[in-house]
């Protein structure tokens, strides 16, 4: 693994089957532990926060990592030998995470309202996350087997979809990243928020990771791009990599009036079909989604945390119609932007 050492980073060597060697390895303390639920927290030197593992069943986890960090962690996956180990299933609440395969060749960038599917060999796999940013990333791991158990009733669409994955991802990686849904939102927030202990808590939590999986899954096959060919490394040039973030930075600059399709792709120095597609490769989403959901991130920033109203948070980021703006808050979200102003007023 080939990892840029020019900013103070930790690399860990990370297995799932192995965490809590790794995490004591690195300092972290057990602070939290019982039957299935087990949490971590950071000593000074790393950061502030830690990670939980729930055990729901055997090859079934649930993973909440909710920190900030004083350095760049770099976690090499050090799974047993070759071959396929586990599936992921990621949800981006709050945070910046960086997925890579091999010798760094190719990195996937999930942000806030990102989640993704990733499938390959760990330990072949690399994440990192960055510091003086605050984390809040929900996953779900499984075992290919134990997913396809799910489908075992149905013999095509997704079920053929996923056994095609299996099938073809023998040497590479199948990775793809999407924008969350009102409806996962939902369901991460009830997972958060689990009122229940002991075996009610097991229970709850299952179904409710169950449900963010079908979520997850029927948006991305019903997104008629998710064939189950495998990652190719590589397939992104680094002028390509270059112009789509050029695009990215000047979007995040000018929120309120950004510039027009055309305008990027002339900036990117590609037609505006491609700039689509080649940002939809690298982030998960097309310029108008991204823009939109950076809009509607600071948005909620904007009335959360600096008291700002419905009306003039719609304005601040570019919203010209006040129903356009609740609506599509409301669908990314679920909560409508007058209850959450309201909310923060009598917190």
């Amino acid at each position: 693994m080939v990892v840029d050492q020019g900013n103070e980073r930790s690399i860990w060597e990370f297995s799932y089957r192995d965490c809590a060697s790794c995490f004591e390895k690195n300092g972290l303390s057990l602070t939290e532990s019982g039957a299935y639920e087990c949490r971590w927290s950071c000593p000074e030197s790393v950061g502030r926060g830690g990670f939980t593992r729930i055990r729901l069943r055997d090859g079934f986890e649930l993973w909440i990592t909710d920190c900030l960090l004083h350095r760049d962690i770099v976690c090499n996956q050090s799974g047993e030998g070759s071959g396929f180990t586990m599936v992921h299933f990621g949800f981006c609440l709050e945070g910046f995470y960086a997925a890579g395969w091999e010798n760094g060749s190719e990195q996937f960038i999930l942000r806030s309202g990102g989640h993704y599917l990733f499938f390959g060999d760990e330990s072949r796999s690399y994440g990192m996350m960055t510091t003086g940013v605050q984390q809040f990333i929900v996953s779900v791991v499984m075992t290919p087997e134990l997913l396809l158990s799910y489908f075992d009733v149905e013999e095509s669409g997704l079920s053929g979809m996923l056994k095609g994955i299996v099938r073809r991802c023998a040497a590479n990686a199948f990775f793809r990243l999407e924008s969350m849904t009102a409806e996962m939102h939902q369901a991460l927030r009830q997972i958060i928020e689990c009122p229940y202990s002991g075996a009610s808590r097991k229970l709850f939590l299952e179904s409710r990771c169950l449900e963010l999986l079908a979520y997850q899954l029927e948006q991305l096959y019903g997104s008629g791009d998710f064939s189950g060919e495998a990652y190719i490394p590589g397939s992104l040039h680094p002028s390509e990599k270059s112009g789509i973030e050029k695009v990215r930075r000047l979007l995040l600059d000018n929120l309120g009036n950004p510039p027009n399709l055309d305008d990027l792709a002339e900036f990117a120095g590609m037609s505006h079909p491609k700039l689509n597609r080649c940002f939809r490769r690298f982030y998960g989403k097309t310029v108008f989604q991204y823009l939109r959901d950076e809009r509607l991130k600071k948005a909620r920033v904007l009335i959360e945390n600096q008291g700002r109203t419905v009306t003039e948070a719609a304005y601040l980021v570019g919203y010209s119609s006040l129903s356009h703006f609740s609506k599509a808050y409301k669908h990314h979200y679920g909560i409508s932007p007058g209850t959450e102003f309201r909310s923060g007023k009598t917190a």
